[in-house]
């Protein structure tokens, strides 16, 4: 062996354990969580009247609210009017809501703005409002009481009434 092939044997042996590429190398993972608010509402629900003097008040009804926005959710319920007979609709009570946190998960406290409202048909406001809001993301279990406000059994006809309670939620 000459020395032009001991050298060019030399440089193959010393070049075949170099790497030539990186050696560390990195992956960046992303997942977009899209922004997402929801109400819902339980069945609907009826009663019979006790024929007493005593306002009558619907079990508790357990509406779930949640938005997963950093700044929180307002979610507000309302009455579509008073209490209205379903046959003969000048026959009318108030209606009267109540609001209150039953539990809750994630970050936000949840403070209730308006606890309780009551309509006053004659004076031609059907409209009871109650409302609850979140400073951050989560969810609510919410617990809306309906009442319907007897004022003198007997001084109204017999026969179903009825109000529809509409709830709404927006992000802040």
């Amino acid at each position: 062996m000459n020395f032009k092939t001991t050298f060019v044997a030399l440089i193959l042996a010393t070049t075949a354990g170099t790497a030539l590429g990186q050696t560390t190398a990195s992956q960046k993972f992303t997942v977009t969580v899209p922004g997402a608010i929801a109400i819902t509402a339980p069945s609907n629900v009826t009663i019979v009247h006790d024929e007493s003097e005593i306002d009558q008040v619907f079990p508790a009804q357990s509406w779930v609210v949640k938005g997963n926005s950093l700044a929180g959710v307002t979610a507000s319920f309302a009455t579509s009017q008073a209490f209205r007979h379903t046959v003969d609709p000048t026959a009318k009570r108030n209606a009267t809501l109540g609001l209150s946190v039953n539990s809750s998960v994630g970050s936000a406290a949840w403070t209730i703005s308006q606890a309780t409202d009551t309509t006053d048909y004659a004076n031609n406001d059907g409209v009871a409002t109650v409302q609850v809001s979140s400073n951050g993301f989560g969810r609510a279990n919410l617990d809306l009481s309906v009442s319907f406000v007897t004022n003198g059994f007997g001084s109204f006809p017999a026969g179903d009434y009825e109000t529809t309670v509409t709830g709404t939620v927006t992000a802040n």
